[in-house]
């Protein structure tokens, strides 16, 4: 996990970059590189999880990559290269399709499908810069492109506030993007490569029960196994998402630790208590518990973190911040978190009127949700756990569950019966063996109210002056304090 950026089409790049890479330092404290040729410049700041290798990596091209490829070790056996480094296999691979002759954007093109992880990448190679973006967004990524002095300009980093430190307005690079960029006239080219994992529809149905339990298990399983490392730890709320993470990543490392938070009594910190005892790891759970006080002086971490007043963003990155940063304190570097399921499964009250209105409206409302689930929460959950130096990692978004998850019926996500529903059945039915019923089919509330980190973002607004009954007093309250902290970037 990293910090990436770049900028193509000035001779100021080199500059302009090592400028971005000081912003993004949080994204990477360990190391720090830039690759510079004539007007083109990409860098990286290291966050070291897998293998020791510095970026940029360079040969004919040069890479540089925030994310995880958590298949790779199985990539270099096919090829018969020995790493313990991700990010060498990927610019091998990469450079290989180079060298026989394929184009850069070919080249990339033709990697990607073979590549299970979480990735935003640039290759730069023979006037060519190559982006790159994992299919769910998982891994953020920001540029904008234009008519620079002399010639085309291009510009990209990990976060938009970098960005707009060198004078830029960024847009989000789009979710499973492949994008060419000639450093010479300024053409673009966009590709979707033959295979490649892009939101859409599976070539098998999985309707019978037994067939879907048995594929879902074994995709999870999987994912669980391929994420987790001697500094993971496990973002906890209770739920049954969380808590069926949890127990199968005890399977693997049964002294894996689980981080909740919350204020003393509330929603979460009780469900946290009670789940972490129905799988036997009430002493792996660490809680932390929350005050006013600290949720006041956090509000402006993560309004700079998140890059935005928006009451809701705030309210649900704030909790997380808190554990990204609890758990960094512990020694972490990596967190894993139930996103993505609620989105892949039916597991929100909305996705029961969709049924309502039939199984193929519920399915595309499943594909839309999975579509901007990076613009919707992913965005925002990297950035309030990388302000920590902690990766996010999200296993319910891996290539092979989300290709399960799809060839699930809908009539397997939500299930009503005798006029009840059960929204993410078969996720509950796949955890069935390892969570005990309490908690299996039992509903959550969403974050920030089972933290009551909105009823105290509310107070804070009502005592600075906001009254609610105008409206958008929390929003209003958030603005305030990113005048006052200077934070011009924020939308």
């Amino acid at each position: 996990m990293c910090g990436i950026a770049g900028v193509v089409g000035t001779p100021e790049s080199n500059k302009e970059v090592n400028k971005m890479l000081a912003v993004l330092e949080h994204r990477g404290p360990d190391a720090c590189g830039i690759y510079t040729a004539g007007d083109l410049s990409i860098g990286n700041t290291l966050l070291k999880i897998t293998g020791d290798m510095p970026q940029p990596l360079t040969g004919k091209g040069a890479l540089v990559l925030n994310g995880e490829i958590f298949n790779f070790r199985e990539l270099a056996d096919e090829i018969g290269i020995k790493t313990d480094s991700d990010t060498e296999l990927l610019f091998s691979l990469i450079e290989i399709g180079v060298k026989e002759g394929s184009t850069p954007i070919d080249a990339v093109c033709s990697v990607l499908p073979k590549v299970n992880g979480d990735y935003a990448l640039a290759y730069a190679c023979g006037g060519e810069l190559v982006l790159a973006r994992d299919p769910s967004g998982v891994k953020p990524l920001f540029y904008c492109s234009g008519e620079g002095a002399k010639k085309p300009e291009i510009a990209f980093a990990s976060e938009k506030k970098a960005l707009a430190f060198i004078g830029r307005k960024a847009k989000p690079f789009p979710q499973g993007g492949i994008l060419g960029f000639n450093t010479e006239n300024g053409k673009i080219t966009e590709k979707t490569p033959e295979g490649y994992l892009k939101i859409k529809s599976p070539e098998k149905r999985i309707y019978a029960e037994k067939e879907a339990l048995f594929h879902l298990k074994a995709a999870l399983e999987k994912a669980v196994e391929l994420r987790l490392t001697p500094t993971a730890g496990i973002a906890f709320s209770g739920g049954i998402d969380s808590t069926f993470l949890a127990a199968l990543a005890k399977r693997i490392d049964p002294e894996i630790s689980l981080y909740a938070v919350g204020l003393p009594d509330s929603h979460d910190v009780v469900q946290a208590e009670s789940a972490s005892e129905a799988i036997g790891m009430k002493r792996n759970l660490k809680v932390h518990f929350l005050s006013p006080k600290e949720i006041e002086a956090a509000v402006p971490e993560v309004i700079y973190a998140t890059e935005s007043t928006d009451p809701m963003m705030i309210a649900i990155g704030l909790p997380l911040y808190i554990v990204a940063k609890t758990a960094r304190e512990d020694g972490k570097r990596v967190l894993l978190t139930g996103q993505g399921a609620d989105e892949l499964f039916g597991g929100y009250r909305r996705h029961e009127g969709f049924f309502e209105q039939g199984p193929d409206v519920l399915d595309r409302e499943i594909y839309s949700d999975l579509e901007s689930i990076s613009k919707i929460n992913l965005e925002r959950d990297d950035m309030v756990t990388m302000a920590n130096s902690v990766e996010l990692r999200v296993p319910f978004l891996d290539k092979e569950v989300i290709k399960t998850g799809l060839a699930i019926s809908p009539e397997l996500k939500v299930l009503k019966k005798d006029g009840f529903y059960t929204r993410k059945y078969i996720l509950r039915k796949a955890a069935e063996d390892l969570v005990s019923p309490e908690i299996l089919w039992k509903e959550k509330k969403a974050m920030q109210y089972g933290t009551g980190v909105q009823k105290v973002l509310d107070r804070l607004a009502r005592d600075s002056g906001f009254s609610k009954k105008q409206g958008n007093h929390i929003e209003k309250y958030l603005m305030q304090i990113a005048s006052e902290n200077g934070f011009e970037f924020v939308n």
